[in-house]
């Protein structure tokens, strides 16, 4: 692993002081309205869909998890489009489309018809995270994305949390204006968040005589095996949102409240140390060095979240518990470090808007089977299936480090890979 590729050998710094702080406000307040907006929506979505709108609760999560996978494959071209328009504007132009297409869910009341819908909003949903990255990354002067990122996380969580807490009021509520406002209230966030995103600084698109092929990230496969291999990573939300609710009801002496309050403790301590944590995959090294220390603090929480079914005791329980909270946390920064260094690090110039998309499409997916993947393993396995989970993710970071090298001479040599994978 070799020296990576910069901003400055490439030229594609956007230029100017781009770095300065009304910038980077701007870019945290964009994030932190869609945030309160994604914390509203998706804490009350499943009881919105079945008791208000009326849809079978089987209907329901079939059309949501087709949907979502068809949404998927929106995401690349949407990445090339980046390269190709510029990133602010079709980040914009993304943003208002999600403010659109989630009003969609005012009017289904059946099954294709939330398909459909499921189907347009993650596909604007995917594709803004990707073009989110990209666009930051060629907004800020070089070894400043990560942090900007990282403080971008934390923000998130937080604006995440106020609107989970002003869902649980919605959910309160036994009458159906409150649901329906609240998702008029998630389609305002993000018409706000496009209109702090027009006082961002304009990104110049890429050159066509320096454009690579749009299919050039995909083309590049060790880099997609490493996007692929470790979003297996991301397994750890649905772990905790899904898996550990269920584990403790049905095989522990512990309270199942342990649950939230561990997602809400969750999310604290990740406010209070993704920052510090970025720092380690700002270079590929440290990158490939996250990605294990996320699967073996992932594996540790599983094996100790299974340990949690032998005490009688509810408080021995409950240390067990909180101990492999700890270990999830842990797991959940280098995780998120390890991503955005390794996807940064190893993206083809000209090409970064396809490779991020690349990027939030695997761990899409991942995020999208996850609940299913990991409420099968739990409730059907028990303390196998918690092995299972994490033998896959210790296993998950292996071919990470060998697979750097050519995936660093695919992305210095887009051309070259064209016509190897042409010859």
């Amino acid at each position: 692993m070799s020296r990576e590729p910069t901003r400055e050998d490439t030229g594609e710094h956007a230029g100017g002081d781009t770095g300065d702080r009304p910038t980077v406000r701007r870019l945290l307040l964009s994030e932190g309205v869609t945030a309160f907006g994604d914390g509203l929506w998706f804490s009350m979505w499943a009881v919105y869909l079945t008791v208000i709108q009326g849809v079978p609760a089987a209907s329901m999560g079939l059309a949501m998890g087709i949907g979502g996978g068809i949404g998927l494959l929106v995401a690349l071209p949407i990445g090339t489009l980046t390269d190709r328009l510029g990133a602010r504007e079709v980040l914009l132009a993304v943003t208002v489309l999600r403010a659109v297409f989630s009003l969609t869910f005012l009017v289904l009341h059946s099954f294709w018809p939330l398909l459909v819908a499921a189907a347009l909003f993650t596909s604007m949903e995917t594709a803004a995270k990707g073009t989110k990255v990209a666009f930051v990354y060629l907004l800020m002067p070089a070894g400043a994305c990560m942090p900007v990122l990282a403080r971008a996380r934390v923000v998130q969580h937080l604006l995440y949390a106020a609107g989970a807490g002003a869902a649980a009021w919605v959910l309160s509520r036994s009458d159906a204006a409150p649901y329906h406002g609240a998702v008029v209230v998630n389609s305002l966030t993000f018409v706000a968040a496009a209109a702090v995103l027009m006082r961002l600084p304009h990104v110049p698109p890429v050159p066509a005589a320096r454009r690579p092929a749009g299919t050039v990230a995909l083309r590049n496969l060790p880099f997609v095996a490493i996007m692929s291999s470790t979003a297996l990573l991301a397994l750890c939300w649905a772990l905790l949102s899904s898996g550990l609710p269920l584990w403790l009801k049905d095989d522990t002496a512990a309270p199942v409240w342990i649950a939230p309050l561990a997602v809400l403790v969750s999310s604290l301590l990740i406010a209070l140390f993704q920052i510090r944590v970025t720092r380690s995959g700002q270079r590929l090294v440290g990158a490939v060095r996250s990605s294990r220390r996320a699967g073996l603090a992932l594996a540790g929480c599983c094996l100790v979240f299974a340990a949690a079914a032998w005490p009688a005791s509810p408080l021995v329980a409950c240390l067990l518990v909180l101990g492999g909270l700890g270990l999830h946390v842990v797991g959940e920064l280098y995780y998120v470090a390890a991503r955005w260094g390794l996807s940064l690090t190893l993206m083809a110039p000209g090409a970064q808007g396809q490779y991020q998309a690349v990027a939030a499409s695997t761990e899409g997916a991942v995020v999208a089977v996850g609940p299913a993947f990991i409420t099968t393993l739990v409730t059907g396995a028990g303390g196998t299936g918690w092995s299972v989970l994490a033998l896959v993710f210790l296993v998950c970071s292996l071919p990470v480090a060998r697979l750097c090298r050519p995936a660093l001479r695919r992305a210095a040599d887009p051309a070259g890979a064209r016509e190897r994978s042409a010859a």
